[in-house]
């Protein structure tokens, strides 16, 4: 169903029906502001698929926490999805950031990262965490001990945070640490906006 499009409208001045059985301009254009408040306001995702660490990985420096990066430039990057409100894009990739710049406060963003890891030797820990660098804070959504060197390990993980004025402004960082040294192959981020 579309947003209701109509123009703002005026009282006729004559009207045979009593008060109680018409619907005058003020109740029209209250439904209209009324029903396209719940557009404006709906959440939507956007589905952004890495294509540069497929050919060129990411390297992994031991101890030393790392930016995910993503291209959006995959042949399945979807935005069509997005949040009505959002102009631009859930991900930034000029600086790797989740762009919360658009976002109201008070809403959920579900995150979900597909990426893999190539450890350079064996025995490594593994901690992958999202940062939010205008409060110093952490939510870690990965901990894991990796035996085996040079095998791949692919990981997917769903987590989540609301937002609010004070993680807004430089926005949010995906980022990976382990023991040892590594690459990181980015598959995709899923990026969900949650309204209630």
């Amino acid at each position: 169903m579309p947003k209701i499009s109509f123009e703002t409208k005026i009282d006729n001045q004559i009207s045979e029906l009593p008060a109680i059985n018409k619907i005058a301009a003020a109740d029209a254009n209250e439904i209209k502001t009324s029903v396209n408040q719940l557009y404006d306001d709906k959440g939507g995702f956007a589905f952004y698929e890495d294509e540069g660490t497929t050919t060129t990985p990411i390297v992994v420096s031991a101890n030393t926490w790392t930016d995910l990066t993503n291209d959006k430039a995959g042949s399945g990057t979807l935005t069509t999805y997005k949040p009505s409100y959002v102009s631009g894009d859930l991900w930034n990739s000029a600086n790797n950031t989740i762009s919360l710049d658009e976002i109201p406060n008070g809403k959920v963003v579900l995150l979900r990262t597909d990426f893999s890891y190539n450890a350079g030797s064996s025995n490594q820990h593994l901690d992958a965490r999202v940062y939010f660098p205008d409060i110093d804070k952490e939510l870690h959504f990965l901990h894991v001990n990796l035996g085996s060197q040079h095998s791949e390990d692919h990981f997917v993980n769903t987590m989540e945070f609301y937002t609010d004025s004070n993680i807004q402004t430089s926005d949010v960082k995906i980022q990976l640490k382990s023991s040892g040294s590594g690459t990181i192959t980015v598959n995709n981020f899923l990026i969900t906006v949650l309204t209630f």
